[in-house]
């Protein structure tokens, strides 16, 4: 439970929002802290500055004197409340001649530099570790020529045991802000989380109580245009794609069920009939003639069937290879002229020029057949089926045209839906079609970069046109 507890994106947000929030915060305390440190040792180094100059000035005034300037130096530290400023007076040659505390007489300064003598009048500070004091020490020294035109270097240091107590004050409030800051981002990292995945939950608990009996429903929106209406929105778009696949996927089965059910229905009848008496063997010839058509039937709606499943599981390997497409379309019409010619109808080729695709051979004959024969079949009054090869705009095109009664405009938008048919078979006149022979040719046009289209053709009949893209040059 506390490793499911730590993996929800609810508690993801807070603690990256608690840990951003601190995070902050403890930029802006040091931040903070480093300019507060420099500003109290910026206003150090003033006051030091101030106090060596003073010196220099005491000097100025008690030239080749030395016991006057430590007497003045004595009289300005006994004014004071607080004896944390020492001065010390060095000549050219480092050696201590003036200092207001025997034990700074000792400190190490690196002051003077190497060529300091080009530098008189300038300012070094120096921090320094002083044994005698338990905080450090900031010394600032000038070398600067006397009135006697010898070279001396002043020096005051002051302690910084004030410093160091205000930072330490600083850093303790500034943990305890921290602290407080943290908690405070935990908190408010968990009512941003909850407030901020209240719409999710909303979609989740919408989601949850949608079932297969409630495809319509939808998941709602706020109205706001966030990324959560839009995700909203594109779940709907998925979910109203599967409504249409369901749908689609229930009339499939009922249709499958209707063209299976009329077969079986008659193969039972027949032999309902043959054992109710006894046969002779011719009768018995007759009724097992009459149902090998239903058995062809059968036979034929159960392979286009499989070979749609096949289709949508993507199960379908198709050859690439070069075809004469305007072979492939002669071997088509010479297939299906008898079957023309047995029904009074002539199939005649009105133009065939030389085209080639890539694809598979085999399907691709299929594709052209189930064309011609839905002509044939469905030609109605018709007596002509022509068919035609062109080559335009870098795509072959086979026309296939007959002269019937063409198709009515409210069926073209549904041709291409299994198990559609526009012909009167199933209230039983007309020949009988499964209705998946226009579903199988979009299927291997589609699959090989191609398109079928069916209008009706000016003059009466209808027009099938199918495009596939030419072999490039």
């Amino acid at each position: 439970m506390r490793r499911r507890w730590l993996g929800t994106f609810r508690t993801r947000l807070t603690l990256w929002s608690a840990a951003i929030t601190t995070g902050v915060c403890a930029l802006v305390c040091i931040l903070l802290y480093v300019g507060f440190s420099h500003s109290l040792l910026h206003e150090i180094d003033g006051f030091l500055g101030g106090e060596v100059h003073e010196m220099a000035a005491l000097l100025s005034q008690h030239a080749n004197d030395p016991q006057a300037v430590q007497g003045s130096f004595e009289g300005e530290l006994g004014a004071r409340e607080r004896h944390a400023l020492l001065f010390r007076l060095k000549d050219e040659q480092g050696q201590v001649l003036v200092s207001s505390d025997a034990a700074a007489r000792t400190w190490v300064v690196r002051m003077p530099p190497a060529g300091w003598q080009v530098h008189l009048g300038t300012t070094h500070f120096e921090t320094i570790e002083v044994p005698e004091f338990a905080h450090p020490v900031r010394v600032c020294s000038q070398a600067f020529r006397a009135a006697d035109g010898r070279l001396y270097v002043a020096e005051a240091a002051y302690a910084l045991d004030r410093m160091q107590a205000s930072l330490g004050i600083f850093r303790t409030v500034a943990v305890i802000a921290l602290f407080v800051a943290g908690v405070a981002a935990l908190l408010g990292g968990a009512l941003y989380a909850e407030r901020s995945l209240r719409p999710v939950q909303a979609i989740i608990r919408k989601a949850e109580r949608m079932g297969m009996d409630e495809l319509e429903a939808r998941l709602p929106l706020r109205g706001s245009g966030d990324e959560l209406d839009r995700l909203a929105e594109t779940l709907n778009g998925l979910l109203a794609r599967i409504e249409g696949h369901v749908r689609r996927l229930r009339q499939f089965t009922a249709d499958a069920s209707h063209e299976l059910r009329s077969p079986l229905a008659v193969l039972r009848g027949n032999a309902e009939v043959v054992l109710a008496r006894s046969r002779s063997a011719e009768e018995l010839r007759n009724v097992i003639e009459q149902s090998m058509d239903h058995y062809d039937r059968l036979t034929r709606i159960a392979d286009d069937l499989l070979l749609l499943a096949k289709a949508d599981a993507g199960r379908i390997s198709f050859e690439r290879e070069e075809v004469s497409l305007d072979e492939a379309v002669r071997d088509v019409v010479d297939l299906y002229g008898p079957l023309a010619e047995e029904r009074g109808i002539a199939l005649d080729v009105r133009a065939m020029e030389p085209t080639v695709v890539v694809g598979d051979r085999t399907y691709l004959r299929q594709l052209v057949g189930n064309v011609v024969d839905n002509a044939i079949k469905y030609i109605g009054g018709g007596t002509e089926v022509q068919v035609s090869l062109s080559a335009s705009n870098g795509a072959a095109i086979v026309v296939v045209e007959d002269d019937g009664p063409g198709i009515a405009t409210k069926h073209l938008p549904h041709v291409f839906d299994r198990f559609y048919r526009v012909d009167q078979a199933r209230s039983g006149s007309g020949p009988r079609g499964s209705g998946l022979g226009l579903p199988i040719c979009q299927m291997i046009a589609t699959a090989h970069g191609g398109a079928v289209e069916i209008a009706d053709r000016d003059g009466g009949g209808a027009r099938v046109t199918i495009r596939l893209p030419l072999v490039a040059a």
